[in-house]
């Protein structure tokens, strides 16, 4: 797999009922059906002063369920805050989903539903940026097989993004992507 694009959006400040929730994500969508190959999707929440329970619903726990996993659509919510906490787990563990994300200060947390040995493993992964099996599995004093297994949940998750043989964080892709293709694809919702 080659690195996917990056595609970020800012939203708006006050993102509250299930109809403002729905059009933000229709226009999330429409922007995503622009990409012919994978892409890693930067939900900026910086701004977002109030998110409801029902925003949280249409936007964050319906993208990642109707993300067509075909055409590889990873999410990444950034700049979230003790505010967005509450609603967007709400909305993806009522549903068994989860979703990477990264607070305000840049620490990569995990939303939703998930056990905490792939969390711990999805964390360690994002330290290193990218690994094979058997190197996070020495990180993890796991075993290749049990190693091997977590990254294969993070990856159906898409939690992680898989290039042959390693695995790759949101992180690591971020910092890897060419300047020129962050700025090309910004926008603000």
């Amino acid at each position: 797999m080659r690195q996917p694009a990056i595609a970020h959006t800012e939203l708006f400040s006050y993102l509250v009922t299930r109809h403002t929730g729905r059009a933000v994500r229709t226009n999330i969508e429409k922007q995503l059906a622009s990409f012919d190959d994978a892409v890693l999707a930067v939900l900026d929440l910086r701004g977002v002063e109030l998110i409801d329970f029902s925003c949280a619903d249409e936007i964050v726990a319906k993208l990642i369920v109707d993300a067509p996993r075909q055409e590889r659509r990873f999410f990444l919510f950034r700049g979230i805050s003790e505010r967005h906490v509450e609603p967007i787990e709400s909305a993806l563990s009522r549903q068994g989903l989860v979703a990477a994300a990264e607070t305000l200060a840049g620490d990569p947390l995990v939303l939703g539903h998930i056990a905490e040995e792939f969390e711990h493993a999805w964390r360690e992964l994002w330290h290193l940026g990218a690994a094979v099996p058997e190197a996070l599995a020495d990180r993890l004093s796991l075993t290749r097989e049990v190693t091997s297994g977590l990254l294969a949940e993070l990856d159906a998750r898409a939690l992680v993004i898989r290039d042959g043989g390693r695995y790759v964080s949101f992180g690591r892709a971020l910092r890897d992507a060419p300047d020129e293709e962050r700025r090309d694809r910004d926008s603000s919702i």
